[in-house]
C-alpha cells in the first residue's frame, strides 16, 4: 500500500534562506501585480508578515519609502532579499535559515501574507 505524500502544487510555502525569502508560485500569487513590499515580524506569535505595496500607495506616499523591499518576480517563484531582517529573525526566533520551509497564508482582512515560523515543513 502506498503512503501518499503531501504535495506543494497548491500549498503556499515560503523558504527562508540566509539571504532571502523565496515564495513558491502559490504564495507569490498575491504579489503578481506589485514590485515592492513591507516586511515585519511578530515575536510573540512567531510570525513574519509580507505586505504587498502597490505603485499607487507609493505615489500617494501612504507608506514610508524606507520601509520598502523589492520583490523579484520569476515564473515559478518570487524572492525578497533582506539579509539583515533574516539575521534578526534567525536570532529572535532561534530558527535555521538554510532552506527551511514554512506554511503561509494570505490574511485577507489585513492584506498581507503571513508566515508561521512555528509550522516548519519537511517537504
Amino acid at each position: 500500500m502506498y503512503k501518499w505524500k503531501q504535495g506543494t502544487a497548491y500549498r503556499p510555502l515560503v523558504t527562508v534562506y540566509p539571504n532571502n525569502l523565496t515564495l513558491n508560485i502559490v504564495a507569490a500569487a498575491c504579489f503578481s501585480e506589485v514590485r515592492f513590499c513591507m516586511l515585519g515580524y511578530d515575536q510573540r506569535n512567531g510570525k513574519i508578515a509580507i505586505k504587498p505595496i502597490s505603485k499607487n500607495e507609493i505615489d500617494l506616499k501612504l507608506v514610508p519609502l524606507e520601509n520598502l523591499y523589492r520583490i523579484y518576480q520569476a515564473k515559478s517563484y518570487s524572492r525578497i532579499s533582506c539579509k539583515a531582517l533574516i539575521d534578526e529573525v534567525q536570532e529572535t526566533f532561534k530558527i535555521e535559515t538554510k532552506g527551511s520551509k514554512f506554511y503561509t497564508w494570505f490574511n485577507e482582512k489585513e492584506g498581507l501574507l503571513e508566515i508561521d515560523l512555528n509550522k516548519e515543513t519537511r517537504l
